[in-house]
């Protein structure tokens, strides 16, 4: 009985361990930073200042997944990029190439309105650095809902996820 009790703890430490490895290789690292400055049409400005977990980035995923870097504040405000070609170089995207921006001022609340980039003047998202698993670049757009509209502009670093 204590072989028998003595395995089962055994193999709920190893099954316990491998989902924790497993789980945090789904975490971005600590050093991923997204900055971003969103300009309200009654002329406010709401800081994003994303780091860490709040900062997860990632490069064309399984299945065509898109790539993606965003970034919400303490405060719940949110810039979320998708961009559709795979990057695996330096460059520059607009919304024609597949660069997509929202801006989400309470991602808490599901009733929050959501801003995003379309169409003419729409904004584009520069990769500066490209490498096995580092990016960093700097992004700008102008994200719209109904008749009102937001402008957003902001840099972005780090470890990204997938490829």
């Amino acid at each position: 009985m204590k072989t028998i009790t003595a395995n089962i703890l055994v193999l709920i430490i190893i099954i316990t361990s491998a989902c924790k490895k497993t789980n945090d290789a789904l975490l971005p690292p600590n050093n991923n930073e997204v900055n971003a400055s969103v300009v309200l049409s009654s002329g406010t400005t709401v800081i994003i200042n994303a780091k860490g977990t709040k900062a997860p980035m990632g490069l064309s995923g399984v299945f065509g997944a898109p790539g993606f870097v965003d970034g919400t504040s303490a405060s719940n405000a949110a810039v979320y990029i998708e961009i559709y070609p795979s990057i695996s170089s330096t460059g520059t995207f607009v919304y024609a190439q597949g660069f997509r921006c929202q801006y989400r001022a309470n991602v808490a609340n599901p009733n929050t309105p959501i801003y995003q980039n379309n169409g003419i003047n729409a904004g584009s998202i520069t990769f500066t650095t490209v490498n096995s698993n580092y990016i960093e670049g700097s992004f700008n757009a102008v994200c719209r809902l109904n008749t009102d509209s937001v402008i957003i502009s902001g840099t972005f670093k780090g470890d990204y996820l997938g490829h």
